[in-house]
């Protein structure tokens, strides 16, 4: 029995900082500073600690519970992540091919550019305007335009027509003149000589700058490459006087033509030394390459 009350003793001491005397007989010593109401204090002290740990122990479990489920979820979340961002690609792919790459409410402004050799536009959020065939002036005549036209093959026609020809400037559909030295793809034609030439004319959204780069196939630093190809123009020693355009490098061919009528011809524009073209960068002879961006 009296080791109970010494035990007791001790807890007390524990609770109340310190016990002056000693149990004797069931009594606690008068002169110390704790007595029997101290010892019912600081046990029921201590029981509602004990009590309010087990509730933090409890509530800290069942976060931790709460965790491993979420960190078992997490393949599946990383899952269902990618499947979401799969169909947000292939949202956007669509709103492009619609709206030709305008996907952002605030995107204004474009370029529109004239792929030549070619029926479709490059992608990139660009929308095909319409396909057409190049003409322009004969290459033996000494007037009319001296640029390429990207015909539209339905065209409309005005109030007031007059049959047959009259004084003023002929247009012709223009072939390829790709002889020996054709360093084009054939992936979509496997010959281009004397074949009638497409154009296809693009509208890119949120990019209103349009550069063509001679003898260059890559574009500058923050510019996007629409396509690359090859330079082209008339003949040096024909009488016409065209411009240079940039020809896709995988030409394609307009079905039905090869009738070899060489009205608007295209050749392919090559480095001469002896000028300004600093050789060697340039080599004489070599077929001049082209690269057309947008911005």
């Amino acid at each position: 029995m009296v080791s109970a009350y010494v035990h007791l003793a001790f807890l007390v001491a524990i609770c109340c900082g310190g016990v002056h005397g000693q149990l004797t007989q069931g009594q606690l010593d008068r002169d110390g500073l704790c007595t029997y109401t101290f010892r019912d204090v600081c046990v029921s002290q201590r029981m509602r600690d004990v009590t309010e740990l087990r509730a933090i122990v409890d509530s800290l479990q069942a976060q931790l519970t709460l965790l491993n489920k979420v960190v078992a979820a997490i393949p599946d979340l990383r899952q269902a992540m990618k499947q979401l961002e799969g169909k947000i690609d292939d949202v956007k792919d669509k709103v492009e091919e619609e709206t030709g790459g305008k996907t952002d409410k605030g995107s204004t402004g474009g370029a529109v550019y004239t792929r030549w050799r070619r029926k479709t536009c490059s992608g990139n959020g660009t929308k095909l305007l319409y396909w057409g065939v190049v003409a322009g002036s004969h290459h033996t005549h000494k007037g009319g335009g001296s640029n390429y036209l990207c015909m539209p093959r339905d065209p409309e026609w005005g109030p007031k027509t007059t049959d047959g020809f009259q004084s003023g400037g002929h247009l012709y559909g223009a072939e390829y003149e790709a002889l020996s030295n054709d360093p084009f793809s054939k992936a979509n034609a496997a010959s281009l000589h004397n074949n009638d030439v497409p154009c296809a004319v693009c509208h890119v959204n949120g990019r209103p700058t349009k550069l063509m780069i001679p003898a260059k196939l890559t574009c500058p630093d923050g510019w996007t490459k629409e396509y690359w190809g090859y330079l082209m123009a008339e003949h040096y020693d024909h009488a016409g006087r065209t411009t240079y355009v940039c020809m896709d490098n995988a030409p394609e061919v307009i079905e039905g033509g090869g009738l070899d009528k060489n009205g608007v011809l295209f050749y392919n524009s090559e480095a001469t030394c002896g000028g300004p073209l600093p050789c060697p960068n340039y080599v004489e002879g070599w077929e001049l390459t082209c690269v057309v961006c947008t911005q």
